[in-house]
């Protein structure tokens, strides 16, 4: 009888190890999961915020020219400005021109956009805000 009263202590000892060790492992995996969700948030955020040219000087900069269609969303004009070297991710993009003033008001047309402008200046243009360098002709609706 004392003998089974010593394995049913040493039984509990364990399993109460065992579920300490595994609570702290579940301890160390909500840590590095919130600071993984916090690195990413902020280099999302820094990105979205950040508006640096593809450029690095104006003389570096070429102009392209950018088609924006009736049917085009936002996330879809970013795809073809990405394509088009003017911007590194669409999706940063779209978020960009969530938090603008030019939300909503992007007009579809043929715009002349250059790697040198930064997003503020390219929804600018797009919007119709901006028509410096660009032609009446070259912002008419397709």
């Amino acid at each position: 009888m004392g003998r089974k009263k010593k394995k049913d202590t040493a039984y509990r000892a364990a399993v109460s190890g065992a579920k300490g060790v595994l609570r702290i492992l579940v301890y160390i995996f909500v840590i590095l999961a919130i600071v993984f969700a916090g690195k990413t948030a902020y280099s999302f955020g820094y990105l979205v915020f950040d508006q640096h040219p593809m450029a690095e000087t104006q003389e570096e900069g070429q102009d392209v020219t950018v088609i924006v269609n009736e049917e085009d969303s936002v996330y879809e004009i970013g795809r073809t400005l990405e394509s088009k070297g003017l911007i590194e991710r669409p999706v940063i993009f779209w978020m960009q021109e969530k938090l603008s003033d030019y939300r909503g008001k992007i007009k579809p047309g043929t715009y002349i956009l250059n790697t040198y402008q930064n997003v503020d200046d390219m929804l600018a243009i797009l919007s119709g805000d901006n028509t410096e360098g660009q032609s009446s002709q070259e912002v008419a609706e397709p």
